[in-house]
């Protein structure tokens, strides 16, 4: 068996450590030894950026936000998802030296697209208004629990709250994570989206699934 390696480590905003690990050819990064991200587990996260992305295809300049960047799985499937030339990714990175260690070691660097944007702003604090008129909102809510400070919630109507602010109306919050969260539906609809939740493998062939939150402020109207 090959042997783990550890590439680098880095601090967190929540001033947790984050090891970039090397195995088999495959990266992972681990918080605190807790596995947060992987190379070969970003099947779901895929499915998710897809169904958020249809209905912003027509759209002259969509702009998607990304809370944490992990291995970039979201990032390089929203690129794919939305060609248009003025999309705009805005990713607010959990630690400032992860941008950097992917771009260095990942064959295919998910940020290389000057419509990707980093953003230095706690991926864990409010939206400030800047992003206000947002099309999507993305995040991995394991990855954030494992780096989270202990006041922070997702079901936590100022978290909620705050981001349907930030939506333009019809503009989609996506979430995904391991295992339904417990009233997170609920305090979905109370904030003012509709939801709906999906299933998706970790893996073509994994019979574990991950589940997948879609939930719409408003209606949405295409621009011509």
């Amino acid at each position: 068996m090959k042997p783990r390696k550890i590439v680098a480590q880095a601090t967190t905003c929540t001033q947790l450590n984050l090891d970039f690990i090397e195995h088999d050819g495959r990266f992972f990064l681990e918080c605190e030894g807790r596995q947060v991200d992987g190379s070969n587990q970003g099947f779901a996260t895929r499915k998710l950026i897809e169904l958020m992305s249809r209905p912003f295809r027509p759209a002259r300049q969509p702009r998607i936000l990304f809370l944490g960047l992990g291995l970039g799985h979201a990032v390089a499937a929203a690129r794919e998802s939305l060609p248009q030339e003025k999309a705009s990714f805005v990713v607010l990175p959990e630690a400032a030296e992860l941008a950097d260690l992917i771009s260095a070691n990942l064959a295919a660097d998910p940020l290389d697209d000057e419509r990707v944007h980093l953003d230095d702003l706690d991926p864990f604090a409010p939206l400030p208004s800047e992003y206000s008129a947002s099309q999507g909102i993305f995040a991995d809510l394991d990855q954030l629990e494992a780096l989270s400070p202990k006041n922070w919630s997702i079901t936590s109507p100022s978290v909620l709250g705050n981001f349907q602010e930030r939506l333009k109306n019809g503009g989609l919050l996506g979430l995904i994570v391991n295992r339904p969260v417990t009233g997170l539906e609920k305090e979905l609809r109370k904030s003012g989206f509709e939801v709906a939740t999906d299933l998706a493998p970790f893996s073509e062939k994994s019979k574990k699934n991950r589940t997948l939150y879609l939930a719409r402020k408003g209606q949405y109207q295409r621009t011509h």
